[in-house]
């Protein structure tokens, strides 16, 4: 027997059609009762395509591990002008996620991964 998909395994949107064809709620819908929790630690050793501006990637990978990148946004296109005449000044925080690829070691932007679900 088939199981029926929680997301979209090319977009990893929820499946629209979960909850009419088992006649149960998705799992994995956001719900108000209880926050979604999710430790990253479990996508190390899961395939993963990219998607970038030019379209999902044909290539597939696995993750090697999460990192995340934690900077802060400076004033530098004024820093650029005239770097003797303007303070620099920090002008906000930034902490952003990467997927390390097994394949390259290359960082890929997390929020732009779609992670491949396991057929078992």
């Amino acid at each position: 027997m088939n199981k029926i998909p929680t997301h979209d395994p090319q977009t990893g949107e929820l499946n629209p059609y979960y909850e009419e064809l088992t006649g149960e709620k998705n799992p994995m819908s956001a719900s108000k009762e209880r926050p979604i929790t999710f430790n990253l630690n479990d996508l190390v050793g899961k395939k993963f395509r990219y998607n970038s501006k030019y379209g999902l990637s044909e290539w597939t990978d696995t993750v090697l591990a999460v990192t995340a990148h934690h900077g802060m946004h400076i004033n530098w296109k004024d820093w650029k002008k005239a770097p003797d005449q303007v303070k620099l000044e920090i002008q906000g925080h930034m902490y952003e996620l990467f997927v390390i690829s097994f394949r390259t070691g290359h960082h890929y932007e997390f929020d732009k991964c779609i992670f491949i679900q396991d057929e078992r």
